[in-house]
């Protein structure tokens, strides 16, 4: 599916103006662009690649068949994970929503 001229029009400046380092209003007024229309798209891109399912990323660490003896089994279809006991529940469960039911 092609995307539409218009979003990949503000979808580069969005990128571009993030990759900058420069103020929302500098890179408006070097580009001649209308300030609430690159913010509405900024936002309109942002919750778009939130909503995206697989799109986000997670730090993983393979490690062999041995199961620390303070880790937590977590099953999910065929795939197998080993958190170690204390790991942050919150990060946990982020990962378990981007994993695929196997």
């Amino acid at each position: 599916m092609a995307i539409p001229k218009p979003e990949r029009f503000w979808q580069q400046h969005v990128d571009t103006w993030r990759e900058s380092g420069l103020t929302q209003k500098q890179y408006i007024k070097r580009h001649g662009l209308n300030a609430m229309t690159l913010a509405k798209w900024s936002s309109v891109l942002q919750r778009r690649l939130r909503a995206t399912p697989g799109q986000a990323l997670v730090p993983v660490r393979v490690v062999g068949e041995q199961v620390p003896a303070s880790a937590i089994e977590v099953r999910r279809g065929a795939l197998r994970l080993l958190v170690p006991v204390g790991t942050d529940p919150h990060w946990v469960a982020a990962l378990l929503r981007e994993m695929p039911a196997c």
